[in-house]
């Protein structure tokens, strides 16, 4: 009788592939979601900065004078519809996302800001709602969650 020369795997390592491949995802899942959601917190606080930098910098030319640099159409459009001029109050002023652009956020979907001036510092508010790439599903239920703000407040 002839052996047969067997090539392959059996069933049995198959299956004990298949339940290492499917342990090895159990347990990583929950780390990976948690590492993306701490991205969008990292992102929506750089996104605070760079739209408090803006601010600063466009504040500070437009008090300066015009010698000093170009200030932004953006931002003289924004202190005339806001009736605020070179000298804000300390109200909170809406952001459009014309502003958010004007500031550096490429994609202000689902992102909604507030400005003022506090003192001599410029505070921003940015708040991200479920539409925004800048949202975190786990702090949704959290006070202040998705809401970052600026080093000027």
């Amino acid at each position: 009788m002839k052996k047969l020369n067997r090539k392959g795997f059996t069933l049995i390592e198959l299956l004990a592939v298949i339940v290492v491949l499917a342990i090895i995802i159990v347990v990583t899942i929950p780390s990976v979601i948690s590492s993306m959601n701490n991205a969008k917190t990292s992102q929506l606080n750089n996104a605070v900065g760079t739209v408090t930098e803006w601010f600063t910098k466009q504040y500070e030319l437009a008090t300066l004078g015009t010698n000093a640099g170009d200030v932004s159409s953006v931002y003289t459009a924004w202190t005339s519809a806001t009736g605020k001029g070179k000298s804000w109050t300390t109200a909170d002023s809406e952001l459009t996302a014309t502003e958010l652009k004007a500031a550096g956020i490429t994609n202000p979907t689902g992102l909604n800001g507030k400005v003022k001036l506090n003192g001599s510092k410029v505070c921003v508010t940015l708040t991200a709602d479920t539409t925004s790439q800048f949202y975190n599903a786990e702090k949704a239920n959290v006070a202040g969650g998705n809401t970052a703000t600026g080093s000027g407040c």
